[in-house]
């Protein structure tokens, strides 16, 4: 029986924390499983000492001798990312943690001015509030909604500033390989359009309306017929984990302006066709019952694998598209105050019941200009319509 060594014992105290200590080269041998060949080994990569396997089908491998050169070569690979220094102790795989090794390691190589940008930005906003917070939990919505909450109070050119040192330690961290996916790069404004495209209805439909009028997919599931109007949509409902309630808050009962392009007309309108349902009380986006659409269901069949396919995030996901029209608002100068009412944010007091033409033409406007921000060809110069 082999003596109790670092081998057998993975995880040791070592200056009152727990680290691992890997194996320096592992040569598994070829197990015959009957259809395929196999191999057992210990996975570092992740800070953590975790069994792995690979196989190999024996109608594409069909001797040992065969399988276990192609294991040999797989593990070379393994066994060079193993042995590479471990940057983060087991367990600190946090902001901060990101951004010490970031300061070590490439503020060196950064101008003089550039470093003392970020280390203000760093220091001041981005740390206090994500400093603590595990990478693995860091999330492209929560980072668009921490940036959006800036404005107005910070200059447009100033939370840029501060986004791009993010998005350079995230960079900077994925290149080296201790982050899977940078949480900053979500839906892009110019992959708004590619997104859009690609996806099949009803999800197409639904993602136009949550970019340019801002609803959320609970609010767009609720639609009913009853409540298109020629300038507008009432919001009165939403559908969520499978009940009908009341909209999420008292602002989100709202009534959102059409853009003047016709893009959300053109898109209920094709809806209109499509549906066997359209009696007022039926949903605008009915499944094949007359029932709602269940988001979970579109994001699993139908939004995930688009955005799979067109290289986006993995974290993308239907709150990202109503995000990024409080985004485009911010981008093209709506005041916060007009884009809150549109997003059911503002007092309902304002956006209800002190309705009038000025108020109603900007809100039209923004959403309008919304639109034009994707939508290109369109100019931003659109007829108002009337309001109620």
């Amino acid at each position: 029986m082999k003596s109790f060594d670092a081998t057998h014992k993975s995880r040791l105290k070592h200056h009152g924390r727990r680290i691992v200590v890997r194996e320096r080269h592992q040569r598994p041998r070829v197990s015959d499983l009957g259809s395929k060949w196999k191999i057992f080994y210990w996975d570092y990569s992740s800070g953590k000492r975790q069994g792995r396997t690979k196989s190999w089908a024996k109608s594409l491998v069909p001797t040992k001798t065969e399988a276990q050169r192609l294991a040999d070569q797989f593990m070379e690979t393994k066994n060079e990312r193993n042995n590479q220094p471990q940057l983060f102790p087991s367990g600190e795989e946090t902001m901060a943690g990101l951004v010490a090794i970031c300061r070590e390691k490439m503020w060196p190589l950064l101008k003089n001015s550039t470093r003392i940008s970020y280390d203000f930005y760093l220091d001041t906003h981005l740390l206090p509030k994500w400093g603590s917070m595990r990478l693995t939990k860091m999330r492209t919505i929560e980072l668009q909604d921490f940036f959006n909450s800036f404005s107005p109070r910070l200059a447009p050119k100033t939370i840029r500033n501060m986004h791009a040192c993010m998005r350079t330690v995230f960079s900077q961290g994925k290149a080296w390989g201790l982050v899977k996916e940078n949480p900053t790069q979500g839906v892009r404004k110019q992959d708004i359009r590619r997104v859009i495209e690609a996806l099949p209805e009803p999800t197409k439909s639904i993602v136009t309306l949550m970019i340019v009028g801002s609803l959320r997919i609970g609010e767009v599931a609720a639609l009913r017929w009853g409540r298109i109007h020629p300038d507008r949509v009432e919001v009165v409902e939403r559908f969520y984990e499978g009940e009908f309630d009341d909209t999420k808050t008292d602002a989100g009962r709202r009534s959102i302006p059409l853009d003047s392009f016709g893009i959300m007309r053109s898109v209920l309108d094709a809806t209109w066709q499509r549906s066997k349902y359209r009696k007022p009380e039926d949903l605008v986006f009915a499944n094949r019952r007359g029932g709602p659409v269940h988001r979970r269901n579109l994001l699993r069949r139908q939004l995930k694998p688009t955005v799979k396919k067109l290289g986006l995030p993995a974290t993308v996901d239907f709150r990202s598209f109503r995000t990024m029209h409080s985004s485009l608002m911010s981008s093209v100068g709506v005041r916060p105050e007009v884009t809150r009412d549109n997003m059911g944010h503002a007092n309902i007091d304002v956006t209800q019941n002190v309705y009038n033409k000025t108020w109603w033409e900007e809100r039209v406007e923004a959403v309008s200009m919304a639109a034009a921000s994707v939508w290109r060809e369109f100019m931003l110069t659109p007829q108002v319509p009337a309001a109620m």
